[in-house]
């Protein structure tokens, strides 16, 4: 009989720990090479300020192990070729984190209390990023912000708030350097953003895309009050897929009268209000950008969609730092292989619009695209692109 129980519970163990999933680094920062961190470098675990700053600017590679709670008095400098991550979900950063100029990071299942440091993360001039089941809250101005000509990053499983709806700002991920007047950051800022919770008391920027191409899928935003979601503008694009917002105002906004462009598709609207803006958008360039573009996003990766049903209970549950986190030690990049293309038309003679649903088991709709043709995600969805 103690063999039986103690089988019950291990499976229970086993069953619960896969019920969050850890696929592995993902979105843009698998692409155009891939994001690998520290690799297979032995890790080193640190627990106190100077050990961190030490280990996080040391040339080389390093796989970092935080323990408890650091306070670092600003933010770390972040070499390239590192991996920052939190032994369990109790690992804390009161601070920030800031890379400019460097490439190949991850940083991972920690908690990040800004104080000290004007944004929880910044990336300026730095590519190939990938920041997993974070908790960041209370920056005074941005909690996670990718600038200067970033690229190739993604954002995923991770917790943004406030704990003051008094505070100033209250704004969470800005990607792009400003609106109109940032040429260099055309072509660059490639962004994913998936499976991240927008909580309580966030303002704006869920994310705001400027020039850059962000890829916005399965979030939960839950915001109450707040100004705006996702804004888009200045040649940015986005493509918005199967998010769940609950009572938030502008779920997605366009800014800005500079080209820029935007496609929503799966997405639940649940007790909201304001815009939802998709297509081309404005109409005009900027003196001296005409040769700026705002082309829809077309992902050079593999993904899988969930269901926007099931985001709300999905995010909330497994966003954040998780108890036990063994990702990114030995981190790999997740193969790009380019989607299979299906080429079944249908007899209802009306097909799915760019970016709709086009295939997949189950499936029942039209399985032709009004706009270029039908890729193949999974075995569950097939999309225009």
């Amino acid at each position: 009989m103690k063999v039986s129980i103690i089988s019950f519970w291990s499976l229970l163990g086993l069953a619960i720990a896969q019920s969050c999933p850890d696929p592995g680094v993902n979105g843009f920062a698998s692409a155009a090479g891939g994001t690998t961190g520290g690799g297979n470098a032995s890790p080193i675990t640190v627990a106190d300020a100077d050990a961190l700053r030490a280990a996080a600017k040391a040339s080389g590679a390093r796989v970092i192990l935080v323990k408890g709670t650091i306070t670092v008095n600003g933010a770390v400098s972040v070499a390239s070729d590192k991996t920052i991550r939190g032994l369990d979900d109790k690992a804390t950063i009161i601070g920030g984190f800031d890379m400019n100029g460097v490439s190949n990071i991850i940083i991972k299942n920690l908690n990040i209390q800004v104080k000290g440091a004007v944004d929880g993360i910044a990336s300026r001039k730095s590519h190939h990023i990938w920041y997993d089941h974070l908790n960041i809250w209370d920056a005074s101005d941005g909690l996670l912000d990718i600038t200067q000509e970033s690229d190739y990053q993604t954002v995923s499983w991770c917790k943004f708030w406030y704990s003051s709806s008094s505070a100033d700002h209250r704004l969470a991920s800005l990607v792009g350097s400003g609106g109109g007047d940032h040429p260099e950051d055309e072509g660059k800022l490639h962004v994913t953003y998936h499976h991240n919770w927008w909580a309580q008391n966030v303002n704006e920027r869920m994310p705001r895309v400027m020039y850059g191409e962000g890829h916005i899928y399965n979030n939960f935003y839950n915001s109450p009050g707040n100004a705006y979601c996702i804004g888009f503008g200045s040649y940015g694009s986005v493509l918005i897929q199967n998010n769940y917002f609950k009572s938030v105002n502008d779920p997605h906004e366009f800014m800005y009268d500079v080209y820029a462009y935007a496609a929503a598709e799966g997405n639940v609207y649940d007790s909201t209000t304001g815009k939802k803006d998709t297509g081309k958008k404005g109409s005009r360039n900027v003196g001296g950008q005409e040769w700026a573009t705002a082309d829809p996003v077309k992902p050079p990766y593999s993904f899988t969609l969930d269901s926007a049903q099931g985001i709300p209970d999905l995010v909330k549950r497994c966003a954040g730092p998780r108890p036990s986190s063994t990702g990114g030690t030995t981190a790999t990049t997740t193969a790009t292989t380019a989607p299979k293309t299906t080429t079944k038309t249908t007899a209802s003679g009306s097909c799915s619009a760019l970016y709709g649903q086009c295939g997949g088991i189950g499936w029942t709709g039209p399985t032709c695209c009004s706009q270029g043709s039908c890729k193949f995600s999974n075995d569950y969805y097939s999309q225009c692109l």
